[in-house]
């Protein structure tokens, strides 16, 4: 242990940075490697000939005596033969030299190994090993080390030779942990392994010449190195305090001396980096994070990965590996590979964080312990907002704390910008009416705040609707009416129910609430979910799940996944439309596809309850619906076709207030003459209103009854033969006289 209490340079444990280099760093090695070019360039004097040097051409071409002195060699005698020792030797280089000794023991190297870096590193410390390399090699344009002079000079004998090609496979630490490339010669074709180049990593050739001030360049994109200092601050997260002080400890204990690696599971925004950071200011060092989810979509998101491990490792840095499901699709295989391999050598803490449920990345076991770091039920979330609201002194009712708690599945720095963003919409609602003071937020700001940290994977997914419609509204049967209300009630009650009452503990299909809307086109379905969103104060997407349904068997279970995977952080209202397209007789079953449709169906049902949120299936043809499927629907409410009295009430409320209307509108006999939906009646008024518009008049019956023609002849239907009569004596003429 070193005076400090952390590890000496030489452990190499990640937790314990390669030290800053003494002045005289890297000269020990550098006396190595001039010793060994001093053996080879006697070695090729003899072998080239006294005139080699002098030739001003040479390794340009190929003359009689060299191809003669080639054929008088054995074959893959090394140039540099016999056993004498080359110093200084590798342990009192690493005895002097913590880079040295840092690169040995964390990547586990031979003396070989060593040497071979060694060679590579010449250039990047000095371009005079550039003219002995070409010399070396017979070549003036070979201005680094191939695998071939490597040999030559690090091995004696044909076997020895033969044998340390091994140094240079895929599995040695050498490739397999990136501390050299291998650089085919550009002028050759499909060269030999002898003639590839040997070039060293920039991360580790900074690492030799000196400990590095920052990242490296590669990993800019996706990783950020910071110091945190503040370890007493308590982060903002579900983790109890008795969690948070065996969590120091822990990684206290393990720092600099074992892996650690634990996964923080919560969506964005739950406190991750704030314990991160907590821990990292708590053991003494820096903090690097590694976003999963900023990897450039390319073959080169492993090397980052791997890279950015080993940074934490040259810096003795905590590392924080955030978005892991980012890299669990099919697409990311090689990435999700390297992630698990690079965790598996690290020797380091590593914290993990992510929103789905820990799961084994690959074969390597890595011993991931989870913690859950989002508050996962309405009570916690609540004691989340009532601490942060009283850290920004805004008092909220009851009531309102509890609606935001149970409807909005947020963390601790999503609520926190809610606050934020909540306090913003009144200080400028104050602005506008011109108050002195400050003005606190109102429930209304609340809600639209927190609706906006949630949503943007769904809504590239599917269609959120405008919620501009309230009750007033809605024209339906009382029952319907009434129905739709009780379901406003089960969300607003749900809290008190499942959790106070234990009903949640019981209930073996999930927690989530489902209804089926069911009613001909046009008859208010889609702006009842509206109507039930706005009085919630929930986002609602519309789906229409004839774009889901696909024809090829499991890519609809796969739309589904990724639609209500979107849907778990969004809070929203899910309205299923059209839902006819996949719902049939699922006891009819004729054939494979039949069959297969039920798989389909059955995924949706299931996924429909676990879903924590409210989901609506709208459909035009209720009969479609079998009784198995209905059971395990909590609301089934009908939109029946308006009757004579209903359609009067929807032509009277689908004129806004500010309309202009004619005294001589008779709504009563458009409702009696005209058997007409809701929608329907909606778009002759918007029409008339533009026909109102063009002649600068009110509305009046002539726009009602001609724009009432335009939605007959859009539906491909007649006007009833008495009105359509007094429709063409009022509707404005057509100049081609039809």
């Amino acid at each position: 242990m070193g005076a400090d209490g952390g590890l000496s340079p030489v452990t190499g444990v990640a937790g314990d940075p390669v030290p800053a280099p003494a002045p005289a760093c890297g000269l020990a090695a550098l006396a190595r490697l001039d010793a060994l070019l001093g053996r080879g360039v006697a070695a090729a004097r003899v072998a080239y000939g006294v005139d080699a040097a002098a030739d001003a051409f040479r390794g340009l071409y190929v003359s009689t005596q060299q191809a003669e002195r080639a054929l008088d060699g054995a074959p893959g005698r090394p140039l540099v033969t016999g056993r004498e020792p080359v110093r200084p030797g590798w342990a009192a280089i690493v005895a002097d030299d913590p880079g040295w000794a840092w690169l040995r023991e964390h990547h586990s190297l031979t003396d070989l190994d060593l040497d071979v870096v060694l060679l590579a590193l010449g250039p990047e410390v000095d371009r005079r090993y550039e003219r002995l390399y070409g010399y070396l090699q017979d070549d003036v344009n070979r201005r680094r080390p191939t695998v071939d002079l490597a040999l030559d000079l690090l091995t004696g004998t044909v076997q020895e030779r033969l044998a340390a090609r091994g140094a240079f496979g895929t599995a040695a630490p050498l490739l397999a942990e990136r501390l050299i490339r291998l650089v085919p010669d550009p002028r050759a074709v499909a060269p030999p392994l002898l003639a590839h180049v040997i070039v060293p990593d920039e991360q580790i050739v900074d690492a030799l010449l000196g400990r590095p001030a920052g990242l490296d360049r590669r990993l800019t994109g996706a990783c950020r190195l910071t110091t945190p200092h503040d370890a007493e601050e308590t982060p903002e997260t579900a983790l109890a305090e008795d969690d948070l002080r065996a969590l120091r400890r822990a990684v206290g204990a393990a720092w600099g001396a074992r892996p650690l690696r634990l996964h923080l599971r919560g969506p964005e925004g739950s406190g991750q980096g704030a314990v991160a950071a907590m821990l990292a200011a708590t053991v003494g060092g820096p903090l690097l994070e590694l976003d999963l989810a900023a990897l450039p979509a390319d073959d080169t998101a492993p090397e980052i990965v791997a890279l950015a491990v080993r940074a934490a490792a040259l810096h003795g840095a905590l590392l924080h590996v955030r978005d892991v499901p980012a890299v669990r699709t099919p697409e990311h295989r090689a990435t999700r590979a390297a992630l698990a391999e690079q965790l598996a050598r690290h020797r380091g803490v590593v914290l993990l964080s992510g929103a789905q449920p820990w799961a084994p990345l690959g074969r390597e076991p890595l011993g991931v312990l989870e913690m859950p770091c989002a508050p996962d039920d309405a009570r916690s979330r609540r004691g989340v907002w009532v601490r942060t609201l009283h850290r920004h002194g805004v008092p909220v009712a009851a009531d309102v704390l509890d609606a935001l708690a149970d409807r909005f599945v947020l963390g601790p720095a999503r609520i926190d910008d809610a606050v934020r963003t909540a306090l913003t919409a009144a200080h400028w609602r104050a602005a506008a009416a011109g108050a002195a003071t400050r003005a606190a937020p109102t429930s209304g700001e609340l809600f639209a705040a927190a609706r906006r940290q949630t949503g943007e994977a769904l809504a590239a997914l599917a269609r959120r609707v405008d919620l501009v419609h309230g009750w007033s509204d809605l024209v339906l049967p009382d029952d319907s009416t009434a129905a739709l209300h009780e379901m406003c009630s089960r969300v607003a009650h749900r809290p008190r129910v499942l959790s106070d009452w234990g009903f949640g503990r019981a209930l073996s299909h999930g927690k989530g609430i489902s209804a089926l809307f069911h009613g001909p086109p046009g008859t208010g379905k889609t702006t009842a979910a509206a109507v039930i969103a706005r009085e919630l104060g929930l986002d609602l997407f519309a789906i229409d799940l004839a774009g889901v349904v696909d024809k090829y068997i499991g890519e609809t279970e796969k739309n589904l996944e990724r639609l209500f995977t979107a849907a778990e952080e969004s809070n929203a209202i899910l309205l299923f439309d059209e839902a006819d397209a996949l719902f049939g007789k699922r006891s009819d079953v004729r054939d494979s596809h039949d069959r297969y449709a039920n798989i389909e169906i059955s995924y949706l049902l299931q996924r429909m309850e676990q879903y924590e949120g409210l989901t609506i299936l709208a459909t035009n043809l209720r009969q479609h619906l079998d009784d198995a499927f209905t059971r395990r629907l909590q609301f089934v409410v009908e939109f029946p076709f308006p009757d004579e009295a209903e359609r009067a009430r929807i032509w009277e409320v689908c004129f806004p207030p500010g309309v202009p209307r004619d005294p001589g509108i008779d709504l009563p006999r458009l409702a009696r003459d005209y058997r007409l939906a809701g929608g329907n009646i909606r778009n002759i008024v918007l029409g008339a209103a533009f026909l109102a518009a063009a002649d600068d008049t009110p509305v009046t019956m002539a726009h009602l009854l001609a724009a009432t023609r335009r939605e007959h002849q859009k539906m491909g239907r007649l006007m009833p033969a008495s009105s359509s009569v007094a429709a063409s004596s009022v509707a404005p003429a057509d100049p081609d006289g039809r």
